[in-house]
């Protein structure tokens, strides 16, 4: 059968990235071939990997599941694609979906590894999937409950999104800090209690890190109520981080978690699946109100180098790339 030409998305060197004419060959048996209309830019990750500061030991587990190539080198990297099935199976063919693929035109993949997006979901807000997915498995790995008092440190997609999920759950109490003064006017939209900085008052026994920034521990560990649990949803890369254990962190027996979403939560694990958590994420993203998380101002596919050799792009939005201007 005939190879298809598609272009992609790849890295070359260390800040430095292009649009690549390549060739696949057409769907399998099993297998859908998918023209895609969206892609999404994880904006934390993705700039760690186009800057080349992922770590030497963290190669093999920060891969994406269709990565092409390697960190420190050539590489297409990417997992928030939205797209139209235009091969395969009857029961796929014109179906929408959400895949974890890079950017891509157009690209085949296995069926089970596709999920639909239902009619009442916007394309667009799909491209929110992974960072929902994020959200829900930190709430899995804290398990917060009625009467706490949680802090959610950065108003990034990922802050906003843990806010927005451990919101919706009665009882509890909820504050997102962030410098950024800017953000205090979404804050308001999703109803979440707003401080650019850490008031003195803010006492916490759940705190969720989102800022990548790991010079904020030792006012974590100030605000922190004893036995308290610090989640960390941030990649540092190969920043250095520093924490002073002996201020805070002893005396008040304070619990650190590390939530990374490519693993599902030890606390749920027996029940879910990496696929069956992201269709989950896809029906809880049926809110109109999540479309103010979505940047109104979209990258043409074939500028994606632009936009990452231009830092200034960086905001809290989640970045749309359309493949169809």
């Amino acid at each position: 059968m005939d190879l298809l030409n598609v272009e992609s998305f790849w890295i070359n060197k260390k800040n430095r990235s292009y649009i690549k004419t390549e060739q696949i060959d057409p769907p399998k048996n099993n297998e859908v071939l998918i023209q895609t209309i969206y892609t999404g830019i994880s904006f934390g990750t993705e700039y760690i990997v186009y800057s080349g500061k992922v770590p030497k030991s963290e190669k093999n587990m920060m891969k994406c599941p269709h990565q092409v190539g390697n960190f420190g080198e050539e590489i297409k990297y990417g997992y928030l694609n939205v797209g139209k099935v235009i091969k395969g199976s009857p029961k796929y063919k014109g179906k929408n979906v959400f895949t974890l693929y890079p950017h891509q035109n157009l690209f085949t993949i296995a069926e089970n590894e596709i999920s639909i997006i239902p009619r009442e979901i916007p394309l667009k807000r799909c491209l929110l999937t992974a960072n929902l997915e994020t959200a829900i498995n930190a709430l899995w790995d804290t398990l917060p409950s009625v009467g706490d008092k949680c802090v959610i440190i950065g108003a990034g997609i990922v802050g906003l999104l843990m806010a927005y999920i451990l919101k919706s759950i009665i009882g509890l109490d909820v504050i997102l800090i962030d410098k950024d003064k800017k953000k205090k006017k979404i804050a308001d939209f999703f109803n979440i209690s707003f401080f650019t900085t850490f008031n003195k008052n803010i006492r916490a026994n759940y705190i969720y890190e989102c800022t990548g920034d790991s010079k904020l521990f030792k006012e974590i560990g100030r605000i922190s109520e004893n036995e308290a649990t610090i989640c960390i949803l941030s990649w540092y890369g190969t920043s250095q981080s520093t924490i002073k254990f002996g201020e805070y962190y002893l005396s008040k027996r304070l619990n650190i978690i590390f939530s990374q979403v490519s693993k599902i939560s030890k606390n749920r694990i027996k029940f879910w699946t990496n696929k069956t958590r992201r269709d989950l994420a896809i029906r809880l993203l049926n809110d109109k109100k999540l479309d103010a998380l979505i940047d109104k101002n979209e990258i043409k596919f074939k500028k994606l180098p632009d936009f990452f050799k231009n830092i200034k792009n960086k905001n809290f939005f989640c970045k749309v790339v359309n493949y169809n201007k």
